[in-house]
């Protein structure tokens, strides 16, 4: 019971860390009393990064002893881990795609505010928002959102549809317009939750990383591709 709660302070403590990440750069600027109304849209974006490494740095030290293992179990078994993700991905995607056609037909929306606003990043500050996407979001969103998360539920399935929930939700609650919006939990959840079920598979979160980082990259370089940046 005692190991339980624990489980539960860590994932909310990490969460809130997550929701409030950027005070790890706006705290100090503040105290120099610098303007933060007058930083630039490329500070902002740099101040972020900073932030998630920070964070990253956080994750590292309260999992360093689960990361070392998996590392070493990673390292051993890449070739069938390998395969056994890429099989996953594509049930996720395909399943992305399916929720999103369907969206798109069934209503007038055409894209989720989401991706909207990281396409908008992306032709502002493209390098920042690369680095954002394919690395540090992905780890920090697989060490809270599937391991944190994972360690406190012991049935896989109820696992794998909380995080995909949680996942899904997280990428259409800070940025809807209307109601509508919020049909995007449902491609968005879908992919986490084929994420969640790769880790309770094979109980090593750098499956879900890699491959969370492959479709992240993938579709930020074609946008970056398509837009001609």
């Amino acid at each position: 019971m005692i190991e339980r709660i624990k489980k539960v302070g860590i994932f909310i403590l990490l969460f809130i860390i997550f929701l409030y990440n950027d005070l790890f750069y706006l705290v100090p600027l503040k105290l120099l009393n610098v303007d933060l109304k007058k930083l630039s849209y490329r500070a902002t974006l740099i101040g972020s990064l900073i932030s998630s490494l920070i964070l990253i740095v956080i994750l590292g030290v309260i999992y360093r002893k689960y990361l070392k293992e998996k590392f070493k179990d990673y390292k051993e078994h890449l070739g069938e881990y390998f395969d056994f993700g890429m099989k996953w991905w594509f049930v996720g995607l395909i399943a992305m795609m399916a929720f999103n056609i369907l969206i798109t037909t069934l209503t007038s929306l055409s894209n989720s505010t989401n991706e909207v606003l990281v396409d908008n990043m992306l032709t502002k500050e493209p390098l920042l928002a690369f680095l954002s996407a394919t690395f540090t979001g992905p780890i920090i969103e697989e060490m809270i959102f599937r391991k944190s998360l994972s360690d406190m539920f012991k049935n896989k399935w109820v696992m794998v549809i909380a995080s995909g929930l949680v996942f899904g939700l997280l990428h259409v609650i800070f940025s809807f317009e209307t109601p509508l919006d919020f049909l995007y939990v449902l491609p968005y959840g879908a992919l986490g939750g084929v994420f969640a079920y790769m880790l309770k598979e094979k109980d090593n979160v750098l499956i879900p990383i890699t491959f969370h980082m492959m479709h992240n990259g993938i579709l930020t370089l074609l946008s970056i591709i398509t837009m001609g940046l």
